[in-house]
């Protein structure tokens, strides 16, 4: 059973932010709160989040699964107005979603939840982290994509750099003294790269008003672990991203 209310711009939060990856996601709604995993068809990135219930207006939840086709949603809440609620109703004996949004009222068939993966959370230990603002590491990002598409990252004691260099000898570099971040941890320095085709999507979606900071842990062949919080911290995300590792000699 579960019956909440939200309101427009947290559904939407939601929605937009597995979309980067998925168009099905598996939610597993408790009493305490949702929870969900998904990650991207080549399995390269994965995102995980918490939401408490105290992030939604209303909250009858006894411990249920739905598997929800995202662009579906995605469409019903660009009817939302600023101020719409939106409320979700599920019965498992129906599997049917009734979704209401101001007066628009769409009863929604669930993806069968048995047919959907479990993605396991990579149990990995970082000992590089720095804390960066969300808009500035996402403008470092996209200045990077107007050149290539692996970007590499690098910390040392005093700062953190976004840079991407190609063959043409064209190149960005973006350098965060330790003065504009929130936190740097730094034992040793490091270095490592990643895919922009899921980075940039991703941190612009965040820069646009989701969460002020973002955290990034990753040293050498390491995936890359993002961890930001919002909704007055009732909601944690976590987003990995596996490493571009080259043969190079």
């Amino acid at each position: 059973m579960l019956r909440v209310t939200a309101k427009q711009q947290l559904m939407r939060e939601i929605v937009e932010l597995l979309s980067v990856l998925t168009e099905e996601a598996k939610l597993v709604w408790s009493e305490k709160g949702l929870h969900v995993t998904v990650v991207d068809g080549s399995h390269v990135a994965l995102l995980s989040a918490t939401i408490a219930d105290e992030c939604f207006e209303t909250y009858e939840v006894e411990k249920v699964e739905i598997g929800l086709e995202l662009g579906k949603m995605r469409d019903l809440l660009t009817l939302a107005g600023p101020n719409d609620l939106v409320e979700l109703d599920y019965d498992d004996s129906f599997g049917a979603i009734n979704v209401r949004v101001g007066e628009v009222h769409r009863i929604l068939r669930g993806v069968d939840p048995a047919t959907m993966n479990n993605p396991n959370i990579p149990n990995l230990e970082f000992n590089h982290k720095a804390t960066v603002g969300s808009d500035r590491l996402s403008r470092s990002l996209r200045a990077a994509k107007f050149v290539g598409e692996i970007v590499d990252l690098s910390l040392d004691q005093t700062h953190m750099t976004v840079s991407i260099t190609v063959e043409a000898g064209e190149g960005v570099n973006v350098k965060f003294e330790s003065g504009e971040l929130s936190e740097l941890v730094c034992p040793t320095p490091t270095q490592s790269s990643y895919s922009l085709q899921f980075l940039d999507p991703l941190t612009r979606k965040l820069a646009g008003g989701l969460t002020e900071n973002i955290t990034l842990e990753f040293q050498e062949k390491y995936p890359l672990r993002l961890t930001w919080n919002s909704n007055q911290g009732g909601a944690s995300w976590t987003y990995f991203l596996a490493p571009r590792v080259t043969n190079d000699p």
